[in-house]
């Protein structure tokens, strides 16, 4: 029996030992398996590859045009600053109410020049009083007509006003209809809100934060509603487990057999020993129960066996009982949870709803005041147009008409005061002369009041306005600066004159394009942009190895604005193509790493192998190249940790 046992304890020793080796042998294959690094790879695959030229250029006007200052005036405001699109017509300054300079010198010379058209006038006088005649009704109807000639230049400029109060009546229609589109723009907005806000599918068109919050709630209501559920799950495996097991009865039967066997088998050995103690021992008898007592014994181990399987279970339901409780528990916490999560889910999806819904109610009263603002917009503006109607060239017309008339009659009078002259015997050159030196003396005078009004209206509210639409690239002055006549107030680029781009380029890539071609504009999003090549010219800095493309771009672009281009070349077929990311470079130039098998005890190991390579030509994701390649080598990609050629390396899992 003795020798039974040991044989059995030096064959569960034996087992014992070759698992422990196998379980040591497993877990240092996996350990160093995850100590490798991991890769991707690719296979060198063939086909058409087409280079792509990129390159970054800077937005540049054809033509500037420089503003300067007409007469000398301080600065009161300056309306633009540098970087600015402006239009035609768009302030760009305001001067200040005062009289220029210029203005002050012209009063001293309308002094000067009417005190010579008195003297002038004194002399013809005296001249004509002694012929006699009376001419006080034909100068009177001179005076008449001067005075109507007057009124007709003072409603001139008031054209001027209407004209200006039309194109600002114009302008304020023109602000109220991009604010109506602007509120409608809103508005829709938010009424697709409204609309996503109710639909789950929708959620992605909502506004970043209110998606980012949405997300959030709805993520911890599901992670509640998950683990509501588990926990349910749990509850009825556990009731399931206690209703199958923990019956006492069974287990006092086991104990009981065990037992009973154990004073069978003991009773069987006394047996055996009286057998032995025998003078004359049967030893068929002794055999028969050495038999009994082994299979006494199996018997004994298989009802220990059932009664250890009975403590089990009722081990078990104890412990079933235990866990069901703590689940129990655990639901109501994960009830409370899921009950929270999912009201904060509803109250937030009620919350960006009636936000919006506020939101596009208050956008649409303000539409609707806007739109009654364009009505009384619209009616100033019909009005002003209306008093705008004679344009400055039909009211001109009129004035040159009344200029006529009026030097007729002049000459009318002119032509009868010689005439009594020549009657009285006196020179009638000598009072042409007189006439002639009225008449200068009076242009002098209507020539200096003109100048002079020009300035005066300059001198309130006046303001320097762009003579041609584009950029704003310099000012001259800031605001309570003293601009002088003729000085630069600011420099416009036109953008009606077109706009030019330009990049530098290897002289091979430019043998691949010529002039005429289209550029491709990314990273674009503000309109549409057309760019076509106009030039290619040496790089003066460096012109064997490098060109410079010019390009002539169109379309909703602005000086200064920089654009990112594209042009590629025709395609081309090649016999290796591998990933950019597998390219690598160190100082003995550009090389790949392949991954080579080698088998092993315990399956297959990966080395990466160095390939030298010659890049033949690129795009976004793949280059091709030359090398020692025979055909479908497994290229690395992407790695977790740094490579060199020999490291043994490992795939990523899918």
């Amino acid at each position: 029996m003795n020798e039974n046992k040991r044989r059995e304890w030096v064959k569960n020793a034996i087992i014992i030992f070759l698992v422990i080796m196998l379980l040591l042998t497993f877990f240092s294959n996996t350990i160093m398996n995850y100590s490798l690094p991991e890769i991707s790879a690719q296979q060198v695959t063939n086909g058409t590859l087409s280079e792509q030229i990129r390159g970054s250029g800077t937005v540049e006007a054809n033509q500037s045009y420089e503003v300067k200052m007409g007469e000398t005036r301080k600065i009161a405001s300056v309306e633009v600053k540098v970087g600015d699109e402006v239009e035609k017509g768009q302030t760009l300054l305001k001067l200040e109410d005062s009289d220029s300079e210029e203005l002050t010198t012209a009063e001293k010379e309308l002094d000067t020049a009417e005190k010579a058209l008195r003297e002038a006038k004194k002399s013809y006088q005296e001249a004509l009083l002694s012929v006699g005649a009376d001419y006080r009704t034909d100068e009177l109807d001179i005076e008449n007509q001067e005075e109507a000639l007057a009124v007709l230049k003072e409603d001139l400029s008031k054209i001027s006003e209407y004209q200006k109060a039309y194109d600002s009546a114009k302008e304020a229609v023109r602000k109220i209809q991009s604010e109506i589109r602007d509120i409608e723009k809103e508005k829709k907005e938010y009424d697709d809100t409204v609309a996503a806000i109710s639909d789950e599918n929708r959620y992605s068109e909502l506004s970043a934060e209110d998606y980012e919050r949405l997300t959030a709630a709805k993520k911890k209501f599901e992670s509640a509603e998950k683990a509501k559920t588990k926990t349910e799950e749990n509850i009825k495996k556990y009731e399931s487990e206690i209703a199958s097991g923990g019956d006492q009865s069974a287990i006092n039967s086991a104990k009981k057999a065990v037992e009973q066997k154990q004073l069978e088998i003991s009773s069987l050995n006394s047996k055996l020993d009286e057998a032995y103690m025998a003078e004359d021992p049967d030893m068929s008898a002794i055999n028969e129960l050495r038999q009994q007592i082994t299979q006494a014994e199996l018997d004994l181990k298989y009802l220990n066996d059932d009664y250890n399987n009975e403590l089990s279970k009722s081990s078990e339901y104890a412990k079933n009982k235990q866990l069901l409780s703590g689940e129990q528990q655990t639901l109501k916490r994960n009830e409370t949870s899921y009950d929270s999560a999912k009201k904060a889910l509803e109250d937030l999806i009620a919350e960006i709803k009636r936000d919006a819904n506020k939101k596009a109610e208050d956008a649409e009263n303000r539409l609707e005041d806007a739109k009654l603002r364009l009505e009384d917009a619209q009616a100033d503006e019909a009005d002003a147009k209306e008093k705008a109607s004679v344009t400055e060239d039909e009211q001109e017309k009129k004035i040159r008409e009344a200029e006529t008339a009026l030097e007729k009659a002049k000459i009318a009078l002119s032509q009868k005061q010689k005439q009594d002259a020549v009657t009285s015997g006196k020179d009638a050159l000598a009072i042409q002369a007189l006439q002639d030196g009225i008449t200068d003396a009076e242009k002098d005078v209507a020539d200096v009041n003109e100048k002079i009004e020009k300035l005066k209206k300059n001198s309130v509210g006046a303001e320097i306005t762009a003579p041609v639409g584009g950029k704003i690239t310099s000012l001259g002055f800031v605001a309570g600066e003293e601009a002088t006549k003729e000085s630069v107030a600011a420099t416009i680029e036109m953008s009606e004159k077109g706009y030019t781009m330009s990049i530098t380029v290897t002289s091979e890539q430019a043998r691949k394009v010529k002039t005429g071609d289209t550029a491709e504009v990314q990273y674009f999003w503000g309109g549409d942009a057309n760019v076509v090549l106009q030039s290619i010219t040496a790089d003066e800095k460096n012109p064997s190895k490098s060109k410079i493309l010019r390009f002539s771009v169109t379309g909703d672009v602005s000086p200064g604005q920089t654009l990112q281009i594209s042009m590629g070349s025709k395609g081309q077929r090649y016999d290796y193509i591998v990933p950019n990311s597998s390219v690598r470079e160190d100082n003995n130039g550009k090389f790949v790493l392949a991954v080579v098998a080698k088998s092993s005890p315990l399956g297959n190991r990966y080395t990466a192998e160095r390939v030298a390579v010659e890049v033949l030509a690129s795009d976004d994701t793949s280059s091709a190249v030359s090398g020692g390649f025979t055909g479908g080598e497994m290229i690395i990609a992407t790695s977790s940790k740094p490579i060199e050629a020999g490291m043994q390396v490992r795939f990523a899992e899918n």
